[in-house]
């Protein structure tokens, strides 16, 4: 499992550069399309879907990142008053409930896949399964992270019983 988690590590640095370079796409797509509609006067036509695309990969391409760092958000009143296993189980039926829905997700998106290689998109003409891949290696990468998270969870708690 340890080789496989420094692998795991060494993909998720290439999704935190890749996030990183989509986001100062779509920044930069934004910016563009403001200059040009308020000081050109002109529309570009492809800027809004491409900032569109760039938006959804920043979020499922990085998603895992915050999996694995423990960044969402969570309902802490719940966590406040369960103490013990009771807090442990609620942890661990979160965890298991990630796995499950991301899942359905890659399922979905594989789905989708299949009907988006008919298509292409409507201002730029990128093929549709193209985008539909992203949201699946997203949503892969989502369950990866969330099964190495229950691992290191399982793993420590070991270490705290013995």
């Amino acid at each position: 499992m340890k080789t496989f988690r420094n692998a795991f590590q060494k993909v998720q640095k290439v999704f935190d550069a890749l996030v990183s370079i989509c986001l100062i796409a779509m920044i930069a797509v934004v910016f563009l399309q403001t200059f040009c509609r308020f000081v050109i006067f002109y529309s570009l036509p492809w800027s809004e879907e491409l900032s569109r695309y760039l938006f959804v990969a920043v979020i499922v391409l990085g998603a895992n990142l915050a999996i694995t760092r423990k960044m969402f958000v969570r309902i802490e009143i719940i966590d406040n008053y369960l103490k013990g296993g009771a807090a442990t189980a609620l942890l661990l039926v979160r965890k298991f409930v990630a796995i499950f829905v991301n899942t359905v997700f890659v399922y979905g998106s594989y789905k989708l896949m299949q009907i988006g290689s008919y298509q292409t998109s409507p201002a730029m003409g990128i093929p549709m399964d193209f985008l539909y891949a992203i949201i699946l290696v997203g949503y892969l990468m989502n369950v990866l992270a969330s099964i190495v998270d229950v691992y290191e969870f399982c793993t420590e708690q070991k270490k705290e019983a013995t």
